[in-house]
């Protein structure tokens, strides 16, 4: 029965009586006010804040513990729990119902506005997923005005708590929220651009840079926008505009994405306006599946009877994945024999980024997350580098829903051993580690994962927006981290599944011997060595692992 907090875990205050529902709005963009049935309420409790905060952003029940630790992370346990009933009790007093309710173990935020959103902050990103999932629905032009708005990327903008828990949790919000704000505008503007309305597009992508001054792609739409309005002026100071913050900032010059876009608005304003045509969309068809904290953002092509869930490695994002013509080659291939599905995991990419751990078991999560979201009961999966882990691990904790597995370039453990000398060590860990950072922006690591590829110009401006998409400079520790842990070594000899393992010979980011312990340990598994030095698939022979993967599935379809 839900409770209130007053004296113990079990039985916190008087159960909530009968009445009508009240409704609780928390403005947090900025400093937080409250408002309760629409008056603003005087709460001072900066602690009591934070808690409505926190359970309105998770909204979900979060457990006592956690909280506790979060608020007052150095208190002994104890003394954090009894702090925190106090805290309840008193919060709801000033509210005058009972907005915090809970049980022995959890507490959560019982009065929502409306049933829905519970925040400013909230209905934002709501208004966000919406533009990205649907950008021609009637709603968007609303939820485009939510986006326009200077303070809509800010969470809790000046204001904080002596608490380092509390302190990171919050900063993983903030960046959240204005990854998932530039990602709306992004797809808005480009949306808006494509559809005729290139003065709102202009709108969108002005707030797309000003939020986010190195997105490619506010700078291409707003230089397509400008050329549509006839703006030559505007073409110009926009082009120029943007080569100086790229120099500034990461001393660089305009990508081959951006130069391209220079060149087409410059071209189209000698076109009679009538005759100019709407740039068409390169956004792919991204969708998002519900995990238990956060979504999962996947792209789906093809119609096949047969499903391919595909997990790249350690850098992933959709929409620049897309972009690159021999990634697009590759999906539109396989989506001719499949039901093709490419993922970013959580903490990469369009997917949620705040409080996610990553993990073999987290992407696990994320494939499930993938599976019921397209309903089905069984899927084929591919991996490529810690996708392949990932993989491995899906199959043996789920081994009735993957039909088949197939590891491209796949090491089983993240961290060399002695009875596993392939992966690197931890001190050549913390050297990558800090050669990524030190050179964030450029095409870092480009010539040891693809060396035939290493002076391609093109090539190097895609490699280092990968990268820049992918993660922030602050979150590569977290994702090299996940990498050194990692490790499904035990999985391997219960796998039951068919598994073809793909490797290139000379591949120095997954060394050879790697493929062979796959193949060694995992019962029944096949092994295609190839030739060829590059680690990501879409470099190199492609034709070749394409082949090997097509003649896989179809042999197994047969027997089946």
């Amino acid at each position: 029965m839900p409770t209130t907090g007053t004296t113990n875990d079990a039985m916190n205050a008087v159960p909530r009586g009968p009445g009508v529902p009240r409704r609780i709005d928390i403005r947090c963009k900025g400093y937080p006010v409250v408002h309760v049935d629409g008056q603003p309420v005087a709460l001072k409790l900066k602690r009591g804040l934070a808690l409505l905060v926190y359970l309105g952003e998770l909204a979900r029940k979060v457990s006592r513990t956690q909280l506790a630790e979060t608020l007052w992370p150095d208190a002994p346990p104890d003394t954090a729990r009894a702090r925190l009933r106090r805290l309840c009790h008193e919060v709801n007093g000033v509210l005058g119902f009972d907005a915090l309710v809970g049980d022995a173990d959890t507490l959560w935020l019982d009065a929502m506005e409306g049933g829905g959103a519970p925040s400013d902050v909230a209905r934002v990103r709501q208004s966000a997923q919406q533009l990205i999932a649907t950008p021609n629905d009637a709603r968007s032009r609303e939820s485009l005005e939510h986006l326009l708005t200077g303070d809509s990327h800010r969470v809790l903008d000046g204001f904080g708590l002596d608490s380092d828990v509390f302190s990171a949790w919050l900063d993983a919000r903030r960046s959240e929220q204005e990854r998932l704000v530039v990602r709306a505008l992004s797809r808005a503007a480009e949306h808006l651009c494509a559809s005729g309305q290139p003065a709102l597009a202009a709108e969108a992508a002005a707030r797309l840079i000003a939020i986010d001054a190195l997105a490619d792609l506010g700078h291409a739409v707003l230089l397509t926008a400008r050329s549509q309005l006839g703006d030559a002026a505007g073409v110009e100071a926009a082009y120029f505009a943007c080569a100086d913050v790229l120099r500034n900032e990461l001393g660089i010059r305009p990508s081959a994405y951006i130069e391209a876009a220079y060149a087409e608005a410059r071209a189209q304003l000698t076109v009679l306006p009538e005759q100019r045509a709407a740039r068409p969309s390169l956004s792919p068809p991204i969708r998002f599946a519900d995990a238990v904290d956060g979504s999962v953002a996947y792209l789906e092509l093809g119609g096949g009877d047969t499903t391919l869930v595909i997990l790249f490695g350690l850098w992933s994002h959709l929409e620049v994945s897309w972009e690159e013509p021999r990634i697009r080659a590759i999906l539109d291939r396989l989506a001719r024999s499949f039901r093709v599905v490419l993922v970013d995991r959580r903490g990469t990419g369009l997917s949620d980024r705040a409080d996610q751990q990553q993990s073999t078991r987290a992407g696990v999560e994320d494939i499930d997350a993938v599976r019921r979201a397209l309903g089905v009961e069984q899927v084929w999966l591919l991996g490529n580098s810690v996708g392949g882990a990932i993989a491995i691990e899906y199959a043996s904790v789920f081994p009735t829903r993957v039909q088949g597995l197939m590891l491209y370039g796949t090491s089983a453990r993240g961290t060399w051993a002695p009875d596993y000398p392939w992966a690197l060590t931890e001190q050549q860990q913390k050297k990558w580690l800090h050669e990524l950072q030190s050179s964030w922006g450029g095409a870092t690591s480009l010539a040891q994962f693809a060396p035939s590829m290493a002076n391609d110009q093109a090539t190097r401006d895609w490699w280092a927006r990968m990268l820049r998409q992918s993660a922030s400079k602050n979150g590569i520790p977290l994702l090299l981290r996940a990498l050194g842990g990692m490790d499904v070594c035990a999985r391997l000899p219960a796998l039951q599944v068919p598994t073809l393992v793909l490797q290139r010979k000379g591949d120095f980011i997954v060394r050879e011997g790697a493929a062979r312990y796959l193949a060694t340990h995992i019962p029944g598994a096949q092994l295609v060595l190839l030739e060829g030095d590059d680690h990501p698939l879409w470099y190199g022979d492609t034709a070749s692992v394409l082949d090997e993967m097509e003649r896989f599935v179809q042999a197994h379809r047969l027997v089946s």
